[in-house]
């Protein structure tokens, strides 16, 4: 008997043929790439590495060489244009990485002179990532250029962001060949976290920048840039046999001498003199565990904050964390708020630079096969910003003193990330307090998806007076929720996020600069791959839609549709059309729309002229100061110039100005910044920095602004004399010069002398 099927339908055993063929088509697209495996020499106990920068040793000989690399950038999966090669050995204290990087012409090797940190993909090098637990979550990376300088830090996969701000007591060597250069680095188990008895072997991978008429990032793991993580591909080392030092310890203390005078114009000169002593302790009793201890720290920045342009900033802007303190083991406090679409100034659940001076500090922290957490404990004496956060604005109010508590737990589950945090505040004097409390989790697929999800709570009841202080009343409750979603193929890179922030909500141990809003961004590239020196052209369509939770009122709307051609040179040009954004500075307020032109190139045009950064945008912008659109022009210029190869300069212009109807110019903003580095060897340099921000604002219609120009101008001298990552002499002297409209100026001079080191 024959059965038929009306149109459109289709047999069971038909659908169970079409879901097995689906099926086996996704497992076939699934299947993962593998990366060789590379075996590590144990170095024999009666041997002496020599550890110069050559591999010319007997012992670096004896290692097998792993000599298989992949072009990563700009065209991923295709040969290595050059030849390069890796050994690795071990001994009972630390792990050793050999690079042989070959080139056919030698006399073009980028190999500057830089700052720690400093070492970046204009430049020539050899890194390394490595991950002792093996899970593909975390990675300690050092880079180090011929010139032996290195930059250090922790890359996170479920945030995909390289934090250089930890530096590690790592050691290098490079030497120039006639035919390419090699370099050695030196790893301490110490300053690593693994589990002794890991069930998962240790994985590493070899990055290597080769700077030419191309720019090329070679791999040695044939890493696609479709993939999530940058370390979603390692090479597995065999035969390694090490455990961590049990009972390990260090001693840092921190000695600093300070003379200032500050003065107010028209009144006498304030003089002091001041020594400063603390200490950080690091103890870690066995594998698992480290615990950090600070007392009496000195958190004054040796180095200047890069300055910003905040007069028509509707919310406020983050700084970048710098104190070593915090930076143990820094990427289990990312969650997957970091990375929020809002211009790098989006919400942070744990922000650390919320916490100004602490008296003292503790901190546990534990990483295992599975599981990484960390706990601190501290007292804060307080004395910067509380950010009390709305929807059209952020207002701030005195921090006073408080104790902290902050945890941060995540563990791995078949390629999924659960955790979770808290942070609790509680104010001095019976001010009140503020917890945050919430899960998180991150999902990659094999099929090129990550999904990040968190939810937190908060109670507040440190609530803020209009006299910008804290007192406290009922505890207020309140939530932020994020849901974001990201694929990647070869041609379609498709992204979602959707965040909500309750008007209560509030995490003044992280950075939230609005609440009560929710907010929906999508964006969708096209990427087409090119055959040639000009190697990819991009389409892209930009969508962020902003409204409050009270009615839906918008406060911000923005479609970008763009086109982005990368070429020679690691020349990147972008071409943007804002059409139809609209924007809301207060509740109630108008509804502004307007359009923008946007043009931005970044290159890194020779060596001598390493970095180009330029960016304009022209059209219209809201001037939130006097609510109403105002035709606009946005400047930004930054470079990195070589005149010599010992001395960096570093110009960078950035600008903001703002039309009045009538033609005349209601605001410029401007924030210039000079730095400049003479090193005089590769231990020894000596820095200066010069700074100006002024904000001149002309009232032009009935109702606007008052006139007034505020205008701050600081330079900062620096000698550095570094042993190594954490033994370091500073000598020193700031000058700053605040002047503003109606109010006296303010002039201070500070001359220091800073020492820390390791016992």
């Amino acid at each position: 008997m024959l059965c038929s099927t009306a149109p459109g339908q289709r047999s069971l055993a038909a659908r169970v043929r079409l879901v097995a063929i689906a099926l086996a088509c996704i497992t076939l697209l699934a299947q993962p790439v593998f990366a060789a495996s590379c075996t590590a020499n144990r170095i024999p106990a009666d041997a002496k590495l020599k550890f110069d920068g050559s591999l010319d040793d007997p012992v670096w000989q004896s290692a097998p060489e792993y000599d298989q690399f992949w072009e990563y950038e700009p065209v991923d999966g295709k040969t290595a244009p050059v030849r390069t090669t890796v050994r690795v050995l071990y001994d009972n204290k630390a792990i050793y990485f050999g690079v042989r990087a070959y080139d056919p012409h030698p006399e073009d090797i980028r190999a500057p002179f830089v700052r720690r940190d400093n070492v970046k993909t204009n430049q020539d090098f050899v890194g390394v990532y490595l991950d002792p637990i093996g899970a593909g979550k975390s990675a300690m990376f050092v880079r180090v250029n011929p010139r032996g300088v290195i930059s250090d830090g922790i890359y996170s996969a479920d945030t995909d962001n390289a934090d250089f701000s930890p530096d590690f007591e790592v050691d290098a060597r490079a030497v120039m060949l006639k035919d390419g250069y090699s370099a050695v680095i030196r790893i301490p188990f110490s300053e690593l976290r693994f589990a002794d008895k890991g069930a998962k072997p240790w994985q590493f991978q070899i990055m290597r920048s080769y700077p030419r008429e191309q720019n090329y990032i070679l791999m040695s793991v044939p890493l696609q840039q479709t993939a999530t993580s940058m370390i979603a591909l390692m090479n597995p080392l065999d035969a390694l046999q090490a455990a961590a030092p049990d009972n390990n310890w260090s001693l840092r203390p921190q000695v600093t001498l300070r003379g200032n005078r500050d003065g107010v114009s028209g009144q006498p000169v304030d003089k002091s003199l001041h020594l400063d002593a603390g200490i950080d302790l690091k103890w870690q009793p066995n594998t698992a565990w480290v615990i950090d201890a600070t007392i009496k720290p000195d958190f004054s920045q040796v180095e200047l904050d890069v300055p910003q342009l905040t007069s028509n900033a509707q919310f406020a802007l983050q700084l970048q964390e710098k104190r070593p303190f915090f930076l143990e083991s820094s990427d289990i406090l990312e969650s997957p708020t970091l990375m929020n679409e809002q211009g790098g100034n989006g919400p942070k659940a744990l922000y650390t630079r919320s916490i100004t001076q602490p008296d003292w500090g503790l901190r546990a922290t534990r990483r295992d096969d599975n599981t990484e957490a960390t706990l601190l404990a501290l007292d804060d004496t307080g004395g910067s910003q509380i950010l009390i956060p709305h929807a059209f604005s952020t207002d701030s109010v005195l921090q006073p003193e408080s104790d902290v508590v902050l945890g941060r737990a995540r563990t791995y589950i078949d390629g999924v990330s659960l955790g979770g945090l808290f942070t609790a505040r509680n104010y001095a004097g019976n001010l009140g307090d503020n917890a945050v409390i919430g899960p998180d989790v991150v999902w990659h697929s094999s099929e090129g998806d990550r999904v990040r999800a968190q939810w937190l709570l908060s109670s507040t009841s440190a609530l803020a007076t209009d006299s910008g202080t804290l007192q406290k009343g009922p505890a207020q409750s309140g939530s932020d929720v994020l849901v974001d979603w990201l694929r990647k193929t070869p041609s379609w890179e498709p992204s979602l996020t959707y965040q909500q922030v309750s008007n209560a909500f509030r995490d003044d141990t992280g950075f939230f600069g609005q609440s009560g809003y929710r907010q929906l961004t999508a964006q969708m590239l096209h990427r087409n791959r090119l055959d040639g020196d000009w190697s990819e052209v991009d389409e892209y369509l930009f969508y962020q839609d902003s409204v409050t939770t009270a009615d839906g009122s918008t406060v911000f709307r923005e479609i970008d549709p763009g086109v982005a051609i990368y070429g020679p040179h690691q020349i990147a040009l972008t071409l943007e059309y804002h059409p139809a954004m609209a924007q809301r500075v207060s509740d109630g307020g108008a509804l502004h729309s307007f359009n923008q032109y946007s043009m931005e190139i970044d290159a890194n045009p020779a060596a001598w002229f390493n970095w180009l950064e330029a960016k304009t945008v022209l059209g219209d912008q809201v001037d939130v100061g006097n609510d109403r659109v105002s035709r606009s022009v946005y400047l930004l210029l930054d470079a990195r110039f070589r005149a010599l190869d010992r001395l960096e300069i570093e110009p960078r212009f950035e600008q903001t100005m703002l039309y009045a109807p009538d033609g005349t110019v209601s605001l410029k903003d401007t924030a210039v910044q000079l730095l400049s580095v003479l090193h005089f060897t590769g231990q020894d340099s000596a820095r200066a920095i010069l700074q100006r921000e002024i904000t001149n604002r002309t009232a032009v219609m009935p109702g606007d602004v008052p006139t007034s120009i505020t205008q701050t101008d600081s330079i900062s001298l620096t000698y550095a004399h570094r042993w190594s990552a954490l033994k370091v002499w500073y000598l020193g002297a700031t000058y700053s010069h605040n002047a503003f409209t109606d109010t006296a100026s303010t002039r201070s001079t500070e001359v220091f002398a800073k020492f820390q080191f390791d016992i």
